[in-house]
Protein backbone atom coordinates (compact mmCIF):
# COMPACT_ATOMS: atom_id res chain seq x y z
CA UNK A 1 0.00 0.00 0.00
CA UNK A 2 1.76 3.00 -1.62
CA UNK A 3 1.23 6.15 0.39
CA UNK A 4 1.03 9.46 -0.87
CA UNK A 5 1.91 12.60 1.36
CA UNK A 6 2.27 16.38 0.39
CA UNK A 7 4.06 18.65 1.65
CA UNK A 8 3.09 22.39 0.49
CA UNK A 9 4.75 25.13 1.85
CA UNK A 10 6.13 28.29 0.43
CA UNK A 11 9.57 28.14 2.05
CA UNK A 12 12.13 26.11 0.05
CA UNK A 13 13.89 25.51 3.27
CA UNK A 14 10.79 24.63 5.20
CA UNK A 15 9.62 22.22 2.45
CA UNK A 16 13.20 20.53 2.69
CA UNK A 17 13.64 19.65 6.23
CA UNK A 18 9.82 18.14 6.16
CA UNK A 19 11.04 15.76 3.24
CA UNK A 20 13.56 14.34 5.23
CA UNK A 21 11.80 13.74 8.41
CA UNK A 22 9.26 12.25 6.59
CA UNK A 23 11.60 10.01 4.50
CA UNK A 24 13.41 9.01 7.73
CA UNK A 25 9.86 7.98 9.10
CA UNK A 26 8.89 5.79 6.72
CA UNK A 27 12.14 4.57 6.00
CA UNK A 28 11.90 3.30 9.49
CA UNK A 29 8.59 2.54 9.78
CA UNK A 30 9.24 0.48 6.85
CA UNK A 31 6.26 1.87 4.47
CA UNK A 32 6.14 2.64 0.96
CA UNK A 33 5.87 6.69 1.45
CA UNK A 34 5.63 8.72 -2.01
CA UNK A 35 6.53 12.10 -1.15
CA UNK A 36 6.18 15.59 -3.49
CA UNK A 37 6.80 19.27 -2.86
CA UNK A 38 3.90 22.05 -3.72
CA UNK A 39 5.31 25.44 -3.43
CA UNK A 40 1.66 26.70 -2.94
CA UNK A 41 -1.89 26.32 -2.41
CA UNK A 42 -2.72 26.62 -5.88
CA UNK A 43 -0.07 23.97 -7.32
CA UNK A 44 -1.73 21.34 -5.02
CA UNK A 45 -5.02 22.22 -6.21
CA UNK A 46 -4.10 21.18 -9.74
CA UNK A 47 -2.35 18.52 -8.80
CA UNK A 48 -5.59 17.21 -6.67
CA UNK A 49 -7.53 18.04 -9.64
CA UNK A 50 -5.48 15.14 -11.34
CA UNK A 51 -5.14 12.45 -8.59
CA UNK A 52 -7.31 12.28 -5.37
CA UNK A 53 -5.68 9.58 -4.07
CA UNK A 54 -3.62 11.45 -1.18
CA UNK A 55 -3.04 9.99 2.44
CA UNK A 56 -1.49 12.91 4.35
CA UNK A 57 -0.80 16.72 3.29
CA UNK A 58 1.72 18.86 5.42
CA UNK A 59 0.03 22.00 5.43
CA UNK A 60 1.69 25.60 6.20
CA UNK A 61 -0.65 28.01 6.79
CA UNK A 62 0.72 31.10 5.79
CA UNK A 63 1.51 31.12 2.34
CA UNK A 64 1.44 33.83 -0.53
CA UNK A 65 -1.62 33.23 -2.39
CA UNK A 66 -4.08 31.22 -1.32
CA UNK A 67 -3.57 30.64 2.43
CA UNK A 68 -3.24 26.42 4.25
CA UNK A 69 -6.65 27.21 5.94
CA UNK A 70 -8.39 27.90 2.64
CA UNK A 71 -6.95 24.79 0.87
CA UNK A 72 -7.92 22.97 4.02
CA UNK A 73 -11.46 23.67 3.79
CA UNK A 74 -11.63 22.89 0.05
CA UNK A 75 -10.26 19.77 0.35
CA UNK A 76 -12.29 18.29 3.62
CA UNK A 77 -15.59 19.18 1.00
CA UNK A 78 -13.85 16.96 -1.57
CA UNK A 79 -12.36 14.53 1.21
CA UNK A 80 -13.48 13.38 4.70
CA UNK A 81 -10.38 11.17 4.77
CA UNK A 82 -7.78 12.88 3.84
CA UNK A 83 -5.54 13.65 6.51
CA UNK A 84 -4.25 17.66 7.23
CA UNK A 85 -1.58 18.55 9.29
CA UNK A 86 -0.99 21.71 10.02
CA UNK A 87 2.30 23.58 9.46
CA UNK A 88 2.21 27.03 11.39
CA UNK A 89 4.48 30.23 12.93
CA UNK A 90 1.55 31.06 15.34
CA UNK A 91 -0.58 29.65 17.77
CA UNK A 92 -3.63 31.81 16.14
CA UNK A 93 -5.31 29.30 14.07
CA UNK A 94 -5.78 26.05 16.36
CA UNK A 95 -9.46 27.07 16.20
CA UNK A 96 -9.54 26.53 12.42
CA UNK A 97 -7.82 23.15 12.71
CA UNK A 98 -11.17 21.63 14.31
CA UNK A 99 -13.36 23.06 11.91
CA UNK A 100 -11.22 20.82 8.95
CA UNK A 101 -10.98 17.92 11.56
CA UNK A 102 -6.84 18.65 11.10
CA UNK A 103 -4.89 15.52 12.83
CA UNK A 104 -3.29 18.17 14.57
CA UNK A 105 -0.95 21.60 13.99
CA UNK A 106 2.86 21.75 14.51
CA UNK A 107 4.39 25.12 15.38
CA UNK A 108 7.53 26.15 13.62
CA UNK A 109 10.58 25.09 13.66
CA UNK A 110 8.96 21.80 13.25
CA UNK A 111 10.37 18.98 16.41
CA UNK A 112 11.76 15.73 13.94
CA UNK A 113 10.19 13.65 17.52
CA UNK A 114 6.58 15.58 17.45
CA UNK A 115 6.42 15.21 13.89
CA UNK A 116 6.36 11.21 14.39
CA UNK A 117 4.00 11.30 16.75
CA UNK A 118 1.84 12.33 14.11
CA UNK A 119 2.52 10.26 10.72
CA UNK A 120 2.29 7.56 13.88
CA UNK A 121 -1.62 8.31 14.49
CA UNK A 122 -1.69 9.07 10.68
CA UNK A 123 -1.09 5.76 9.59
CA UNK A 124 -2.62 4.17 11.99
CA UNK A 125 -5.99 5.65 11.73
CA UNK A 126 -5.57 4.88 7.88
CA UNK A 127 -4.82 1.16 8.56
CA UNK A 128 -8.29 1.04 10.23
CA UNK A 129 -9.86 1.99 7.15
CA UNK A 130 -8.56 -0.24 4.24
CA UNK A 131 -9.39 1.49 0.75
CA UNK A 132 -8.80 0.57 -3.05
CA UNK A 133 -6.69 2.51 -4.98
CA UNK A 134 -8.18 2.66 -8.54
CA UNK A 135 -7.40 4.15 -11.81
CA UNK A 136 -11.04 4.85 -13.86
CA UNK A 137 -11.61 4.30 -17.49
CA UNK A 138 -10.84 8.55 -17.53
CA UNK A 139 -7.40 7.48 -16.40
CA UNK A 140 -8.15 9.42 -12.71
CA UNK A 141 -6.88 8.09 -9.83
CA UNK A 142 -9.29 7.70 -6.66
CA UNK A 143 -9.44 6.74 -3.15
CA UNK A 144 -12.35 4.15 -1.85
CA UNK A 145 -12.34 3.07 1.36
CA UNK A 146 -13.99 -0.66 2.06
CA UNK A 147 -16.78 0.25 4.33
CA UNK A 148 -17.84 2.97 2.37
CA UNK A 149 -18.66 0.32 -0.87
CA UNK A 150 -22.02 -0.61 -1.30
CA UNK A 151 -22.25 -2.88 -3.82
CA UNK A 152 -19.87 -3.91 -7.18
CA UNK A 153 -21.53 -4.88 -10.23
CA UNK A 154 -19.41 -6.29 -13.67
CA UNK A 155 -20.12 -5.61 -17.14
CA UNK A 156 -18.25 -6.56 -20.43
CA UNK A 157 -14.91 -5.02 -19.68
CA UNK A 158 -15.00 -2.83 -16.92
CA UNK A 159 -16.37 -2.85 -13.07
CA UNK A 160 -18.33 -0.28 -11.30
CA UNK A 161 -17.98 0.38 -7.63
CA UNK A 162 -21.22 2.17 -6.18
CA UNK A 163 -20.07 4.23 -2.65
CA UNK A 164 -21.57 6.76 -1.18
CA UNK A 165 -23.38 7.98 -3.94
CA UNK A 166 -20.87 8.04 -6.62
CA UNK A 167 -19.86 5.31 -9.12
CA UNK A 168 -16.68 4.68 -10.15
CA UNK A 169 -15.61 2.86 -13.28
CA UNK A 170 -12.15 0.49 -13.58
CA UNK A 171 -10.98 -1.49 -16.14
CA UNK A 172 -10.47 -4.83 -14.47
CA UNK A 173 -12.14 -8.41 -13.63
CA UNK A 174 -14.53 -8.57 -10.77
CA UNK A 175 -12.65 -11.79 -9.89
CA UNK A 176 -9.34 -9.53 -9.38
CA UNK A 177 -11.04 -7.08 -7.20
CA UNK A 178 -12.92 -9.33 -5.08
CA UNK A 179 -9.26 -10.78 -3.85
CA UNK A 180 -8.64 -7.07 -2.68
CA UNK A 181 -11.85 -6.94 -0.34
CA UNK A 182 -12.17 -7.65 3.15
CA UNK A 183 -13.33 -10.85 4.53
CA UNK A 184 -16.42 -10.76 6.21
CA UNK A 185 -17.45 -7.47 4.75
CA UNK A 186 -18.22 -8.54 1.28
CA UNK A 187 -20.09 -11.12 -0.37
CA UNK A 188 -20.51 -12.58 -3.79
CA UNK A 189 -24.27 -12.96 -5.07
CA UNK A 190 -24.04 -13.47 -8.96
CA UNK A 191 -21.40 -14.11 -11.03
CA UNK A 192 -21.77 -10.50 -11.97
CA UNK A 193 -22.39 -8.42 -8.20
CA UNK A 194 -20.79 -8.29 -4.75
CA UNK A 195 -22.47 -6.93 -1.99
CA UNK A 196 -21.60 -4.67 0.99
CA UNK A 197 -22.71 -6.22 4.22
CA UNK A 198 -22.87 -3.42 5.84
CA UNK A 199 -25.54 -1.67 2.90
CA UNK A 200 -27.65 -4.75 3.13
CA UNK A 201 -31.38 -4.24 4.67
CA UNK A 202 -33.08 -7.43 3.46
CA UNK A 203 -32.61 -10.82 1.89
CA UNK A 204 -35.10 -12.72 0.01
CA UNK A 205 -34.23 -16.47 -2.13
CA UNK A 206 -33.84 -14.13 -5.68
CA UNK A 207 -31.79 -10.65 -4.19
CA UNK A 208 -30.50 -8.91 -1.76
CA UNK A 209 -32.10 -5.60 -0.83
CA UNK A 210 -29.82 -2.86 -0.15
CA UNK A 211 -30.94 0.38 2.45
CA UNK A 212 -31.63 2.33 -0.48
CA UNK A 213 -33.86 0.07 -2.30
CA UNK A 214 -31.11 -1.46 -4.76
CA UNK A 215 -31.97 -4.86 -5.80
CA UNK A 216 -29.04 -6.83 -5.81
CA UNK A 217 -29.86 -10.94 -8.12
CA UNK A 218 -28.62 -13.88 -6.14
CA UNK A 219 -27.83 -16.50 -8.23
CA UNK A 220 -29.36 -19.92 -6.73
CA UNK A 221 -25.93 -21.75 -6.46
CA UNK A 222 -24.55 -18.97 -4.32
CA UNK A 223 -28.04 -18.02 -1.77
CA UNK A 224 -26.59 -20.28 0.65
CA UNK A 225 -22.94 -18.67 1.27
CA UNK A 226 -25.08 -15.27 0.95
CA UNK A 227 -27.13 -16.05 3.50
CA UNK A 228 -24.26 -17.77 5.97
CA UNK A 229 -22.21 -14.13 5.20
CA UNK A 230 -25.52 -12.36 5.66
CA UNK A 231 -26.14 -13.77 9.57
CA UNK A 232 -22.57 -13.94 10.38
CA UNK A 233 -22.12 -10.29 9.74
CA UNK A 234 -24.65 -8.97 11.87
CA UNK A 235 -24.32 -11.45 14.46
CA UNK A 236 -20.98 -10.41 14.48
CA UNK A 237 -22.20 -6.47 14.46
CA UNK A 238 -24.94 -6.96 17.91
CA UNK A 239 -21.63 -8.91 19.38
CA UNK A 240 -19.57 -5.56 19.10
CA UNK A 241 -22.27 -3.24 20.46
Amino acid sequence: MLLKAAICDDEPQQAGMLEKYVAEWAANSGLPVQIKIFPSAEAFRFAWEEEKDWWLILLDIQMQGENGVSLAKYLREMDEKLEILFITALPDYIEEGYDVAALHYLLKPVKKDKLFQCLDKAVKKDVKESYLLLTTVEGERVRVFQKDISYIEAFAHTVQIHFKGETAEVRCGIRALEEQLEGGRFVRCHRSYIAGLGFAARLKKTELLLDDGTAIPISRRLFPEVNRAFVSYYLREEQEV
